[in-house]
C-alpha cells in the first residue's frame, strides 16, 4: 500500500465530509494512527478499514461539532459559476450517492475498493453510483439558464 498516496485519498474524503482543513487532518491522521497501532487488517483489507474508521471518526466529529454562525462581514468566495453551480449540483445528492462520488471519481478508487468500504456489493455500486451521476447530471441541467 503507498502510504502517502492512501494519507492524501483519504484527507479528500475527510475534507469532503467535515468541510473544515483542520478537523480532516486530525481525523486522517486518527485513522493512520489506529491503523499503525493496531497492525494491518490483513492483504487487500487495508484500505477498507482505513475508510471505515475514517467515516465513524468523521460522524463522531460532525457529532462533537457546535455549529458556528458566519460573521456579517464574511467575503463572498472567489468561485467560478461552474465551481458554483456543481456544488448546488452536489448538495442535491443524498450524503450516500456524495459520498460514493467522492470515492470513486475524485479519489479514483476501484469499484472493489467502494464496494469494501461501504460494505455494498460491486452491483450495487456500480447502479448507485450511475443512478447517483444522473442525477447529477438532471440537476446541472435544470440550472442551465
Amino acid at each position: 500500500m503507498d502510504i502517502e498516496r492512501e494519507y492524501d485519498k483519504l484527507y479528500r474524503y475527510c475534507r469532503r465530509r467535515l468541510g473544515s482543513r483542520e478537523q480532516a487532518e486530525d481525523v486522517t491522521q486518527e485513522a493512520f494512527a489506529r491503523y499503525f497501532a493496531g497492525g494491518p487488517p490483513g492483504e487487500g483489507r487495508a484500505l477498507r478499514w482505513l475508510y471505515v474508521t475514517a467515516r465513524n471518526l468523521c460522524a463522531d466529529e460532525y457529532r462533537r461539532r457546535k455549529p458556528e454562525p458566519l460573521p456579517p462581514d464574511l467575503p463572498a468566495p472567489d468561485t467560478s459559476l461552474e465551481d458554483l453551480a456543481l456544488r448546488q449540483a452536489l448538495a442535491r445528492l443524498t450524503a450516500e450517492e456524495q459520498e460514493l462520488i467522492l470515492m470513486r471519481y475524485v479519489n479514483q478508487e476501484r469499484v472493489s475498493a467502494v464496494a469494501a468500504a461501504t460494505g455494498m456489493s460491486r452491483f450495487a455500486v456500480y447502479r448507485r453510483t450511475a443512478a447517483a451521476l444522473e442525477k447529477l447530471r438532471r440537476a446541472l441541467e435544470e440550472d442551465e439558464p
